[in-house]
């Protein structure tokens, strides 16, 4: 009797944690959200530091399960290249905020699907964070890796409207 009221309690608790919370890999998608959320007063600076850093990405690549090719793609970017990566970034957000005139902080998050690839030994979250703003849909692409446990924020592309199908 004791022993199926202790799994009735381990099945109720995991019902409950499972609804309650958000699965952590769809935390980077509300992150990045968040993050556009800033984009009026962010600076470059900020927004660089909601990525995952080039010293962060060298200690990645030191995981003995990535194929070489991504360790040696990852130890010889320099950090002129990436930091020229996050600038690109940063002002393309910016570009897309003026020429479809979001305030950013009046936007509204959708959602954010996602899928998971496998690649040179890295498993890669790619997905779309979708909000809205003044009745229009836009969405933005981005792609995370997970690094001590965490889903970091590895690449945001151009902010772009949802079509209508």
């Amino acid at each position: 009797m004791k022993k199926s009221i202790f799994i009735a309690l381990i099945v109720f608790t995991s019902i409950i944690s499972c609804t309650t919370q958000p699965k952590a890999e769809a935390l980077i998608g509300k992150y990045t959200f968040e993050l556009l959320q800033k984009m009026d007063t962010l600076s470059q600076e900020e927004f660089n530091s909601h990525f995952i850093s080039l010293a962060e990405l060298r200690e990645f690549a030191k995981d003995t399960t990535i194929e070489e090719t991504f360790r040696f793609a990852i130890k010889n970017v320099s950090k002129e290249t990436h930091n020229i990566r996050l600038q690109q970034a940063y002002e393309m957000i910016k570009e897309s905020g003026k020429r479809f005139k979001i305030d950013w902080s009046a936007i509204t998050f959708k959602e954010y699907p996602y899928t998971e690839r496998d690649e040179s030994g890295v498993t890669f979250q790619d997905g779309f964070v979708a909000f809205d703003f003044n009745d229009k849909k836009f969405v933005t692409k981005i792609v995370s890796l997970t690094f001590k446990n965490e889903q970091r924020l590895f690449n945001l592309s151009n902010i772009e409207p949802v079509r209508k199908q």
